[in-house]
């Protein structure tokens, strides 16, 4: 059998795993229905490009992309610099609120204190 066959196996066969383990976490309610559909989205679309890669190619050809892993890879550090800055500002706004409690809780335990020794 061919690499390519092996590669299209293993792209279906993660792409339905995902998929799975998606609908776990809908049933567990960890996501939203609309989380739910965008997923199964991209995981078929995932099945869909491993069985027919050439599908591609009306997309590729004008970006003078060479091969389609080429694209892929463009595709995959976009999407990685795009995941890193969501998790940086989604972190920032956690330290911000993480600090306007702890600020919060300070003074009312210092409040709170004073209160007793009067």
């Amino acid at each position: 059998m061919s690499t390519t066959f092996w590669i299209q196996f293993l792209g279906v066969a993660f792409g339905l795993a995902m998929i799975y383990f998606t609908f776990v976490k809908f049933k567990r309610k960890e996501l939203s229905k609309l989380e739910t559909t965008m997923w199964f989205t991209g995981w078929i679309l995932l099945i869909l490009v491993a069985i027919i890669p050439y599908a591609l190619d009306p997309i590729i050809a004008p970006l003078h992309f060479y091969r389609r892993l080429d694209f892929f890879v463009v595709l995959g550090f976009f999407g990685l610099l795009l995941i890193g800055f969501y998790n940086y500002s989604t972190v920032k706004k956690m330290e911000k609120k993480l600090e306007q409690y702890v600020r919060r809780e300070a003074l009312e335990k210092s409040s709170t204190e004073h209160k007793k020794e009067k």
